[in-house]
């Protein structure tokens, strides 16, 4: 359990020391001031989600459009004698990109949510250590936030597994395809 201190010095530019953990401020970059509000490690850090959240969804969308397209140029390719034999490789590819288009879109719904709960926390020294004296609901939220922007890291993690298990089955039906085109 954090124990609540004192604003230990008058100073605006000396650490808060009962908020900023010995060892731990070197470990995660973030370093709570007297007198100051949010750490801006902490506003380019949720920035920086922002920005990620903002990309992936639209990764997400550009990606689910693109497997729409291919799903039905896939069923043309079945008039191909020569390729019939591939379709199903043809079609695990577009369901693997379809499903990481997916995860795409969940990973930003997360990565929102997580910000959604960062922004009830005023990490400001002073309305934290109210808090931690307290209810002790910031804890709480960032735990939450926490475990949120773990669960994307995860799926990310699924999405680029997905993507990864085309790189064979493309090779195999790009090599068919120019074998085609040459004859």
């Amino acid at each position: 359990m954090v124990g609540v201190g004192q604003q230990t010095s008058a100073a605006a530019f000396a650490g808060a020391e009962d908020l900023n953990a010995p060892r731990l401020t070197a470990a995660s970059g973030i370093l709570f001031m007297e007198g100051q509000g949010e750490p801006v490690e902490l506003q380019r850090l949720k920035r920086e989600v922002g920005l990620l959240a903002d990309d992936v969804e639209q990764t997400g969308a550009w990606l689910a459009g693109a497997m729409e397209q291919a799903w039905e140029i896939a069923g043309g390719l079945a008039a191909y004698p020569a390729l019939v034999d591939l379709l199903g490789e043809r079609h695990r590819i577009i369901a693997n990109d379809w499903q990481s288009a997916g995860l795409q879109t969940l990973v930003a719904r997360l990565l929102r949510r997580a910000l959604d709960l960062l922004a009830r926390i005023d990490f400001a020294p002073a309305a934290l250590r109210v808090d931690l004296g307290g209810e002790r609901t910031a804890p709480a939220h960032l735990y939450s936030a926490s475990e949120l922007l773990d669960r994307a890291a995860d799926l990310m993690t699924e999405s680029a597994t997905l993507v990864h298990d085309n790189e064979r089955r493309w090779r195999i039906f790009r090599a068919r395809v120019r074998e085609l085109q040459s004859t």
